[in-house]
């Protein structure tokens, strides 16, 4: 853990020379610069991350090695809740690139899916196939899907932009169906802030920032107690970290040449936004954050509606 620690400190020290941290930590973090952020990286998390497979998530390794099937194993997962039954509603919330629901609707069709996203991304210019509805919304106020409730709710790393997690499960508790479940994958700190260090905390919102994340109400027990609060039963969370683990490693060496090669550093800086650029920052520290200093947990939860 020590050892994390310093390597920590020592890639945020040269971080700093490139970029404020204290004004990275300033930066808003509202709907409006989520979508900014999105919209202004999405052609780079294709181009370096996915490789062409408009994945803006971690991919789910079963090994130590990275294969790019891993980017699909959060919406086949969901899948194992569709199979053999007859036709289901499903949403997912803050649905981006549709990666995850345009698998979902070709390997079932018999299915009617519903993905949101924010607004000002060109959400709704995507082409779908025909059992997909695309919605431009929030997942805070749920309002619009009451009349129409659905079977199950998921979504991949978004829940963590929320700053009131609270509140967006309650509005996903008001459009499930009874027994309907919800199945989130995301980032969280296993510690209360209570429990963490001034250090743990700092490295913890800058890593977010990076990536337009709030760092409010991280905590993964707070969000256990959400799910009490709104009548979920069956709470199942599973630590999936490891499985990230090949990912983080990909980033990590994108990363690392970025930030070890001043050069590049300018001249990315004359033409690529800022919203890009200090993605790079999450980049190089998950590798850390995730290991050994335990800041970070990468999680599996699924719940029912009582």
């Amino acid at each position: 853990m020590i050892f994390q620690e310093k390597e920590i400190a020592d890639r945020l020290r040269l971080i700093g020379t490139y970029f404020d941290l204290d004004a990275l930590l300033q930066d808003k973090t509202d709907n409006q610069a989520i979508a900014k952020y999105y919209r202004k990286s999405d052609f780079f998390y294709n181009l370096i991350h996915s490789h062409g497979g408009h994945y803006i998530h971690m991919g789910l390794s079963d090994d130590v090695i990275f294969h790019k099937e891993d980017f699909e194993k959060q919406a086949r997962f969901v899948g194992e809740f569709l199979t053999g039954t007859s036709s289901m509603r499903i949403l997912e919330v803050g649905a981006g690139r549709l990666a995850n629901t345009r698998l979902l609707a070709k390997l079932f069709p018999q299915h009617q899916f519903t993905a949101l996203d924010l607004p000002n991304r060109n959400f709704l210019k995507n082409r779908v196939p025909d059992n997909v509805t695309l919605v431009e919304g929030d997942y805070n106020d749920l309002s619009a899907f009451k009349e129409t409730p659905f079977d199950i709710v998921f979504g991949v790393e978004t829940v963590c932009h929320a700053d009131s997690k609270d509140r967006v499960i309650s509005e996903i508790s008001k459009v499930l169906k009874p027994g309907g479940k919800l199945i989130l994958f995301d980032i969280y700190e296993p510690k209360s802030h209570a429990e963490m260090t001034d250090f743990e905390k700092r490295t913890s919102a800058i890593t977010m920032a990076a990536m337009r994340v709030t760092a409010k109400d991280q905590y993964i027990g707070d969000m256990r107690r959400y799910l009490e609060q709104h009548l979920f039963t069956d709470i199942e969370v599973t630590d999936m970290t490891q499985a990230i683990k090949p990912t983080l490693r990909n980033l990590d060496r994108v990363s690392c040449y970025y930030f070890t090669h001043p050069r590049m550093i300018k001249m990315l800086g004359w033409f690529i936004s800022t919203d890009v650029l200090i993605n790079s920052i999450a980049g190089w520290l998950m590798l850390y954050t995730f290991d050994g200093q335990n800041i970070h947990q990468y999680c599996r939860i699924v719940a029912t509606k009582a």
